[in-house]
């Protein structure tokens, strides 16, 4: 029915669950609290577009030579602030829910492929969890389950070895450059949504096989690629 595609492998923030507004409240209330000046959406975009949080992006000159304590002293606080704020105000991409049930009902095999670690992955999955999604997911991996992470192709390739099915039977769908760069190198189709932190020229830049506003359009588009 979709052309050899037996597994989608999706990201989770911005594309499963609507997380990317409680990120940037968190940064807004770490940066405050540690004396940074405010950054834009688009600088704080620019400053997780390789995956990592490029901290050379946001701090003022003369707070590079203390990166290393304000690195230390943001996660602290994050690790604070970040998890009751994701209690009260994660959410599911409107549809998500109803796309997972029908690639399951189609006999379409999932996998879910985050930069979450395992410690704060139980709290990110609880919208799906309300919706009773969550065991559709027959693989999740996380950044604690591989060498190294996205772009590089490994949780990819990993989530592919556990659902069984041969990358080249798979589509993974993010919404950022790196998931698209990561889909690519571990050989599979990829699809760009614009529901996260990049907008559709980032996204097209790296020329994935579809880009989409929604995952509400994933089964048709799946039928293109």
């Amino acid at each position: 029915m979709y052309k050899n595609i037996k597994a989608v492998l999706s990201d989770l923030d911005g594309v499963l669950i609507d997380s990317i507004g409680v990120y940037y409240k968190i940064l807004a209330d770490v940066f405050k609290r540690i004396g940074i000046p405010q950054a834009s959406h688009q600088t704080i975009a620019e400053a997780i577009k390789d995956g990592e949080f490029n901290w050379d992006v946001v701090l003022p000159n003369k707070m590079h030579s203390q990166k290393d304590e304000i690195v230390a002293e943001a996660r602290s606080i994050t690790r604070v602030i970040a998890p009751p704020l994701m209690q009260k105000e994660l959410r599911l991409i409107p549809g998500a829910d109803r796309i997972l049930k029908r690639l399951a009902d189609e006999g379409i095999k999932i996998g879910l492929v985050t930069s979450t670690s395992r410690q704060d992955i139980k709290a990110k999955l609880a919208p799906l969890r309300h919706a009773s999604v969550v065991k559709l997911l027959e693989v999740i991996v996380t950044t604690d389950d591989v060498h190294y992470q996205k772009p590089a192709a490994e949780p990819l390739l990993l989530c592919a070895l556990k659902l069984g099915v041969a990358p080249t039977n798979c589509v993974y769908i993010g919404d950022m450059r790196t998931d698209i760069r990561a889909g690519k190198a571990a050989a599979m189709r990829t699809i760009g949504v614009l529901t996260g932190f990049d907008d559709y020229q980032a996204l097209e830049m790296e020329r994935p096989d579809a880009i989409i506003k929604s995952i509400r359009e994933l089964p048709a588009v799946l039928l293109k690629i």
